[in-house]
């Protein structure tokens, strides 16, 4: 897929894709990849939040997402149980794009998938954590490292490039 190739299109994700997204982690975060138990609990727990890119039949992405806390990132690998009560930020937990999706534009549109999604459930803001060298991406879709040092220890699952970053919906206009 090139960087004109619209062809690919985001779909709510099920239970049915769960292999394909194991096997896309397993390429994309090799080195801290999660248990598939993992990725049905998110899909179980947030089923708007999650996506799978597909192109003529075949997955090539996905992402997935949640309502969380704030500057209070998840631990890689981890369970949530479920979605705490006190949630006041759209966490955006994954997003893996195959090499060959990559400039594509499928991730600045998800982006905006996931930014209509927060607002529509009533959170202003959203939040990730930046690996493997994307922070830069992330900034060109308004997100903004948030610097805390109570975040030190919450990244460390993460990797030494792990950075924390928020985006403000607030008065933005996503048609």
């Amino acid at each position: 897929m090139n960087a004109t190739d619209r062809s690919a299109h985001w779909r709510p994700a099920s239970p049915a894709d769960i292999e394909a997204i194991d096997a896309i982690q397993r390429i994309v975060h090799a080195d801290f990849p999660e248990a598939r138990a993992v990725l049905f609990e998110r899909l179980d727990l947030c089923p708007a939040g999650c996506f799978v890119l597909e192109k003529r039949g075949e997955i090539c992405g996905y992402v997935l997402s949640h309502p969380w806390r704030r500057l209070s990132p998840p631990p890689i690998d981890t369970r949530l149980e479920a979605i705490p009560a006190d949630a006041d930020i759209w966490y955006l937990h994954d997003l893996a794009l195959l090499p060959g999706t990559r400039g594509s534009g499928a991730g600045a549109r998800v982006a905006k998938l996931l930014a209509v999604a927060a607002r529509r459930d009533g959170y202003g803001t959203m939040a990730l954590v930046s690996v493997n060298g994307s922070q830069g991406f992330w900034e060109r879709q308004g997100f903004g490292v948030r610097m805390e040092e109570a975040l030190g220890a919450k990244l460390s699952s993460y990797g030494g490039e792990a950075v924390y970053m928020e985006r403000t919906l607030a008065g933005e206009n996503f048609r």
